[in-house]
C-alpha cells in the first residue's frame, strides 16, 4: 500500500507529534476526517499547516515608498464611508490626526 504525505519528504524524516484533545475537538476532527476520506492525522497537518500559512502571510510586512517631505503624512482626509454621520466621520479623523500627530 503507497502512502501520500503533504510534503516531499520521506514520512521516516519528519517528526511525530502527540496532541491532546477535548473529547468534543476530537469528534468534530474524526468527522472533518470521514468527510474528507482522510486520516486524522492527515486532517490536522492539513490545519497546522494551513495555520502557518496565515500566520506567515499576516506576518509579511508592505513597504511603501513616498517622498521624503511626505513621510509621515497621511494621503489627504480619510474618505467618506457610505451613510457615515458627521459625527463620526469627524470622531474618526480626529483619531487618524492624532496617530499622526497633527
Amino acid at each position: 500500500m503507497q502512502t501520500y504525505s503533504m510534503s516531499n519528504a520521506p514520512s521516516g524524516t519528519r517528526p511525530g507529534v502527540t496532541v491532546r484533545l477535548e473529547p468534543e475537538a476530537h469528534a468534530r476532527l474524526q468527522q472533518i476526517a470521514k468527510a474528507e476520506h482522510r486520516s486524522v492525522a492527515a486532517v490536522l497537518e492539513l490545519l497546522v499547516e494551513r495555520e502557518i500559512r496565515a500566520r506567515d502571510d499576516a506576518e509579511r510586512v508592505i513597504r511603501v515608498h513616498v517622498a521624503p517631505e511626505l513621510q509621515g503624512e497621511p494621503f489627504g482626509d480619510p474618505d467618506r464611508r457610505p451613510g457615515e454621520s458627521d459625527k463620526s466621520y469627524v470622531r474618526r479623523k480626529k483619531t487618524i490626526d492624532a496617530f499622526f500627530g497633527r
